[in-house]
């Protein structure tokens, strides 16, 4: 019976740790699968001998290199939710195991709380996940000093520890010393001294003779505000609470007498708060229009154009990025000035392109408009920057590989490939471009990169990041018959309503091969046409009959609410909310 009874009190015991493992499993696993997908395409670990020496180059960076390896299996969103669920749930019983031996009890309240706030900073796509594993091996360590090392043995351990996880160790420190402090202060003193005074001795010989690196960047490296993405006004009050944590167990909570006397009561109450802080986390937390841009990326990034267009129709957006994307694909599949305003539009010319930043999102995404376009050189630039800023990414190598390839720089490319070679998931894909090195015609006739060989701009010239239409301008007069220039060239046009620019567009529609004018070119022709401009000849390509009757239909409809935009705009929108007559 006492058998039984401690297998139930056990089970009791982890039962709040198996609820934040299923709760964040699924979470994480089903619907914010985002967060995998961001993490895994934002860094890439290589498997080579040079990589792990470039990775090491202070304290702190093995660290980073731990949590860089367990993000590459991220790229199966089920095994990045496992290894995020149980990191949370480690956390979860170090500290429940610290506070038994700092009280010499069991403690469940406590732990939960501390699991629902790495749950809720986890959810946060750009909180990268070596933030939750430093604080994991502090607390390990810790856990370690109560049960096993006694003396000036951590106190010897800490320099060794500090260059293994960085400004993380601080936390550890801080914890020993409040520990030390609480414990016998008269008695220990000097461990504290010591063990502050090793540490700064430490970083000033890395600072002033080996890493030449700035103080405040040896004391708190690896960690950064950037790492946490929105969540760093509350990553320091946590770490600040898992500080405090031996005085914390100090207090205590005088509960009322019934609940102190009936275990099974408290039994009940824990599992139940663990269930109702996971279901509030996840219902809270999970961000739809992050899930829904994330997806569209996915699909872009795997050249399922038609797909990511498909699904932006069914799950509208506003987002800039979104709608950037959706037009390089519709552009990819030919379709740019016929669908464009089936969707929504920036008048800016910021949803057909994106201007240059060094910060933020754009940088990393900005290439795939000059690749798209033919700007090969300018796609490729886009990527080594971002390189350079941000460290080596899957789409970054992958889009170097093909400029490299397409512009017949075997040999850069070659070396790109060898990299991508030493990944875990990505070996398929470099074997896949390796094949096409020094081989002419096997390029030609690659579904992508013969097309894209073709459609490369042979003039070079100075790019301006800042107005990227002059771009266009520019290769356009480079290569007047690129097809997707124009497209790109007569959507800008349309989007800042410059009608004459428009018509004179219209004259090139034949030459450019194209067999029927666009729907949408269609629909600014006619407004061109009211507005009073002479439309150019356009040889054996006319309007549409319908797209006249749809016009017609447009004027009566703004006619017959007496040419008020404001009261006609509900029906207007309703009726023809897709077409340039609406937009304009």
């Amino acid at each position: 019976m006492k058998v039984n009874k401690t297998n139930s009190d056990q089970f009791l015991y982890l039962l709040p740790v198996l609820i934040f493992f299923i709760g964040s499993f699924l979470f994480f696993g089903f619907f914010a699968d985002y967060v995998e997908y961001y993490q895994e395409k934002t860094s890439l670990f290589v498997f080579s001998t040079d990589y792990l020496k470039s990775s090491l180059t202070q304290p702190g960076s093995l660290l980073l290199f731990l949590g860089r390896l367990l993000t590459t299996f991220y790229y199966y969103p089920l095994a990045g939710a496992i290894i995020i669920s149980l990191i949370i749930c480690m956390i979860i019983y170090m500290i429940s195991k610290i506070i038994s031996i700092l009280t010499y009890k069991t403690s469940t309240l406590f732990p939960v709380l501390f699991g629902t706030a790495f749950f809720i900073l986890q959810t946060d796509y750009q909180y990268l996940l070596y933030n939750s594993l430093g604080v994991l091996l502090q607390l390990v360590l810790f856990f370690i000093v109560l049960r096993y090392l006694k003396g000036f043995l951590p106190v010897i351990l800490f320099p060794f520890w500090y260059l293994i996880t960085g400004g993380f160790a601080w936390i550890f420190a801080l914890m020993y010393a409040l520990h030390i402090i609480l414990k016998s202060i008269r008695k220990e003193w000097p461990k504290i001294f010591l063990l502050l005074a090793i540490s700064f001795i430490l970083i000033y010989l890395l600072k002033e003779f080996f890493l030449f690196q700035p103080f405040k960047t040896l004391m708190i490296f690896p960690f950064s505000k950037e790492d946490t993405g929105s969540q760093f006004r509350l990553f320091i009050p946590v770490i600040g609470f898992i500080i405090l944590l031996p005085l914390i167990v100090k207090i205590k909570i005088n509960l009322p007498a019934r609940f102190r006397q009936k275990e099974n009561v408290k039994a009940i109450i824990l599992p139940l708060l663990s269930l109702i802080l996971v279901s509030t986390v996840i219902l809270l937390r999970f961000d739809r229009v992050n899930k829904e841009y994330f997806h569209a990326e996915k699909l872009f990034s795997q050249g399922r154009y038609n797909e990511v267009t498909r699904y932006i129709s069914d799950h509208p957006s506003r987002n800039r990025l979104t709608i950037y994307l959706n037009n390089v694909a519709l552009c990819e599949t030919g379709r740019l000035t016929d669908q464009l305003f089936h969707f929504p539009q920036s008048p800016d010319g910021q949803s057909l392109f994106l201007k240059w930043e060094m910060v933020g999102e754009v940088l990393r995404r900005g290439a795939y408009f000059y690749y798209s376009t033919g700007m090969i050189n300018e796609a490729q630039r886009w990527a080594f920057e971002n390189m350079v800023m941000k460290g080596m990414t899957p789409e970054d190598l992958r889009m170097l590989i093909k400029t490299e390839i397409i512009n017949g720089n075997y040999k850069i490319a070659s070396k790109y490939v060898s990299i991508l070679k030493k990944t875990l998931f990505y070996r398929k894909k470099a074997t896949g471009f390796e094949k096409l090195l020094f081989d002419e015609k096997s390029i030609e006739t690659d579904p992508e990169l013969g097309i894209k060989r073709k459609e490369k701009i042979e003039h070079d010239f100075f790019s301006i990041t800042d107005n990227p239409y002059i771009n266009i301008e520019r290769a356009f007069s480079a290569d007047s018959l690129n097809r997707k220039l124009f497209e790109y060239k007569m959507a800008y046009l349309m989007l800042n309503e410059d009608y004459a620019g428009i018509a004179s567009g219209l004259s090139r529609l034949e030459i450019m091969g194209y067999k029927k004018i666009p729907v949408h070119l269609q629909e600014a022709a006619l407004a061109c046409r009211i507005s009073g401009l002479t439309l150019p000849e356009t040889g054996n390509l006319g309007i549409d009959p319908q797209v006249e009757t749809r016009f017609s239909q447009f004027l009566q409809t703004f006619q017959s609410y007496g040419n008020n935009l404001k009261t006609a705009q509900p029906v207007l929108k309703q009726k023809f909310g897709n077409t340039f007559w609406y937009y304009g």
